[in-house]
């Protein structure tokens, strides 16, 4: 970072390429932000696929781009960390050969399952019978996903009954689907806890509370449908617990000498304050949080990831600074497309899926944006958040109105 002014490419786009960007935006020496995709201010959009390796690294040439940084699985599993790596490109992110277990999530699994981590019972399976033969002795709600999906609305399914788990299988199997996975469900508190990492050591960026649910009740199973920062429901023992798992990842990684450079995030499931099982591993910030990690970190990012870069991270950081300020998030979920989306301020807004059309936004089906709100508390955070979903009007939206309810403070 000899340079007075930087430019950053983002390669990715929704509520994480957004919230990445405005973070970025923030540090005086940013001259300029380039992304593949995305509706923020922040962001000069360019017209390169994800995948294009050749396309991007002529134009992070051409644009003296001083750092990459994908958050496209798209882009992760075409290599572009290699492949800008051999071309001379600063770039912070894991290669294909380090991150491919995380985005394919029966691999995942089998990785999970091989370094002890404790995880749901589970099955894989690539035929209807022994699908079948699997269910009849399984305790439900179970929950059915595939490798990699193409909506992140259809990547799982919580099923309650067997009825419904083998009515789910078929239309996956109509789809052309080859391989499943299937896990009992964990009754409990969902978090996640994101670190930082050079592929050798790792630090905890922070701990975010999750809603999977997208009614209160029950509904679409999701990635994320809401969240709040920090979580005081997981303690420093949890903490650390999970902190060994994600060392014993990096040992293995190292082993097979591919170390993972990047944000890596563990889900997890809190079943009792001594008690937690994994459920999956994150490549990068999710769309539903990233926005509430970012705004409560009060280090600089871009100083961090180029550590991580030139091998100084574990010389130069043995912690994150966070802000001892709260944040909430909430996704907004459409049912239809076209709806008008009316908009008074836009600084809150991390847009994920919409249509844009003459400077006027419209919806598409499923998670179209997040709104996020950082106070003092989370109980004021909250009530800021409502407010602001309150004066949207939101009639033809679902988002849940009860993000962080049963939070003790």
């Amino acid at each position: 970072m000899n340079k007075e002014k930087m430019k950053i490419l983002i390669v990715g786009s929704g509520s994480v390429a957004s919230a990445l960007a405005n973070k970025f935006s923030r540090y005086d020496y940013v001259e300029k932000i380039f992304s593949t995709g995305g509706f923020s201010s922040d962001i000069e959009v360019i017209d390169i696929r994800d995948d294009d390796l050749t396309g991007l690294l002529m134009f992070a040439l051409e644009n003296d781009i001083d750092l990459t940084v994908p958050v496209s699985e798209k882009a992760l599993s075409a290599d572009i960390v290699s492949f800008f790596q051999s071309n001379g490109q600063n770039i912070f992110g894991p290669t294909k050969d380090s991150c491919e277990f995380i985005l394919n999530k029966i691999l995942c699994k089998k990785f999970l399952y091989k370094i002890h981590a404790q995880i749901p019972k589970f099955g894989m399976y690539n035929k209807i019978p022994q699908i079948n033969d699997y269910l009849k002795n399984s305790s439900f709600p179970v929950i059915i996903r595939t490798p990699q999906a193409d909506s992140p609305d259809d990547e799982k399914m919580v099923c309650p009954t067997i009825k419904s788990a083998c009515t789910y299988v078929d239309k996956l199997f109509i789809k052309g689907e080859t391989d499943v996975l299937i896990e009992e469900y964990t009754y409990g508190h969902n978090f996640t806890v994101y670190f930082i990492t050079d592929g050798y050591s790792a630090i905890p960026l922070n701990i975010v509370g999750n809603c999977k649910f997208l009614d209160e009740n029950g509904g679409l199973y999701s990635d994320g449908v809401g969240s709040y920062c920090p979580d005081y429901k997981v303690n420093q023992g949890t903490i650390s617990r999970v902190s060994n798992i994600v060392s014993n990842i990096l040992k293995s990684l190292e082993n097979r000498d591919c170390p993972y450079v990047g944000i890596m995030g563990l889900e997890c499931v809190l079943k009792s304050d001594e008690q937690f099982i994994v459920q999956d591993i994150l490549p990068f910030l999710q769309n539903h949080d990233a926005r509430i990690i970012l705004n409560l970190c009060d280090d600089d990012l871009i100083k961090i990831f180029n550590s991580c870069i030139n091998g100084f991270f574990s010389d130069e950081y043995d912690s994150i600074k966070t802000s001892e300020l709260s944040s909430v998030s909430a996704a907004v979920y459409f049912e239809k497309e076209n709806i008008k989306l009316n908009f008074e301020d836009l600084s809150d807004i991390d847009f994920i899926n919409i249509k844009q059309n003459n400077n006027q936004y419209f919806s598409t089906i499923g998670f179209n944006y997040t709104i996020t709100k950082t106070a003092s508390t989370i109980s004021r955070a909250k009530k800021y958040l409502t407010e602001e979903i309150e004066e949207l009007n939101l009639k033809d939206a679902k988002f849940r109105k009860d993000i962080c309810a049963k939070m003790e403070q």
